[in-house]
Parts: structure tokens; C-alpha cells; sequence
């Protein structure tokens, strides 16, 4: 079994917050696991980014999914990116983790902004 630890970030430029319920999942090598992120609806764009942090790479984005028509966006580069995907949900999304790894073990984030930033 695999332990997946997920918690709550603060959107980066302000104090707003999304909703992660479940700080934590376990699931067997290869299952599927998706960990939810509800919106407190603050974000100035309506656009949810999922990154995962290991002990070897701290903050890899994975992806960003825009609330409005559901589209992801996985151009970032991450080394496993095609194990991930993600669903708009009522209230917020769900990251998908497909086909449980042992390098899927780590801890995910949900962010949105709030305030300018630029993407680079």
C-alpha cells in the first residue's frame, strides 16, 4: 500500500484558501486515487493548479485545470505527468492519480491566485 499524503495550500497571494478534506489517502499499486479541492470561489481566476512535493523535487506543478469549461493544462513538464488528469467537480476538482506508483508518493497541493502573478 501506498500512502498519499494531501493538504491545503494557501492561494499564493492572498489569504483565501481552497478546501482539501482529505489530508490523507492510501491506495494499493495500481489503483486509481483522485483527491479533491473545493473552491472558496476568492480566486481571481477560476483556474485551480495541482502541484505534488517529494523530498527529490519540493513544488512540481503537474497541471491546471480551469474551472469554467473543465479544460487541463499539463504543459509543465512534470516527469510523470501522464499519470495525472483532473476533473471540475460542484464547488471545485479532483486530482486524478492513475495506476498507483511508488514515485506517486508524496504530497499534493491544490492552489489558485489571487492577485496578479505572472505565469512563467
Amino acid at each position: 500500500m501506498l500512502f498519499l499524503p494531501a493538504a491545503a495550500l494557501c492561494c499564493l497571494c492572498s489569504a483565501e484558501q481552497l478546501i482539501q478534506e482529505q489530508l490523507s489517502q492510501t491506495g494499493r499499486a495500481g489503483e486509481t486515487v483522485a483527491i479533491s479541492c473545493k473552491s472558496t470561489d476568492q480566486c481571481d481566476k477560476k483556474q485551480i493548479y495541482w502541484y505534488q512535493n517529494t523530498e527529490k523535487h519540493p513544488l512540481k506543478v503537474i497541471l491546471r485545470i480551469d474551472l469554467a469549461d473543465g479544460a487541463v493544462n499539463s504543459r509543465y513538464n512534470h516527469p510523470q505527468k501522464l499519470d495525472f488528469s483532473a476533473l471540475r467537480k460542484p464547488g471545485g476538482c479532483e486530482l486524478v492519480i492513475k495506476d498507483i506508483k511508488p514515485h506517486h508518493t508524496a504530497t499534493y497541493y491544490c492552489v489558485c491566485w489571487k492577485g496578479s502573478h505572472s505565469e512563467k
